[in-house]
């Protein structure tokens, strides 16, 4: 599957953010940043929906260096908003068919990204994820292949 890009509402966002890797861009090398990889837990936060979809977004922190610090730190952020959207918009990666989810229930997920080894401009994505109730059952870790072009 190929993600799409989108630029979301907030109140499309069913859950909490999380952060999937924080990378200093002075101090990075190209090892540190050609495979990502994550473990991380999603709280659902809507009660009676369906998650039909993971989105992605950044946020970048201009800090300056150590060297010479900025007196006021600038964040851009990409994510979903209704008066500050950016070109960048977010990626979204369609989940067929959606769960359907409660206030309280888990998202147990593994991620992770790479270049693609058939084009270097493409990424390869990996989401495995695993449904928890909040009444503590869980289902089947369900493994999903995308493609960002």
């Amino acid at each position: 599957m190929t993600s799409l890009w989108n630029s979301l509402h907030p109140s499309q966002i069913i859950g909490t953010p999380a952060v999937i890797k924080e990378i200093d861009c002075l101090t990075a090398t190209v090892d540190e940043i050609r495979n990502v990889f994550a473990n991380f837990l999603l709280p659902i936060n809507v009660d009676r929906t369906r998650l039909s979809a993971f989105a992605g977004w950044f946020d970048v922190h201009f800090r300056g260096s150590m060297q010479n610090p900025v007196e006021q730190e600038v964040e851009l952020t990409t994510a979903p908003s209704i008066d500050n959207s950016t070109h960048w918009g977010q990626q979204v990666f369609l989940l067929h068919p959606p769960l359907r989810v409660d206030v309280g229930d888990k998202l147990m997920m593994a991620f992770s990204m790479s270049r693609s080894r058939e084009n270097h401009r493409l990424m390869d994505v990996n989401f495995t994820y695993e449904l928890q109730l909040s009444s503590g059952k869980c289902f089947k870790p369900v493994a999903r292949k995308y493609y960002i072009e």
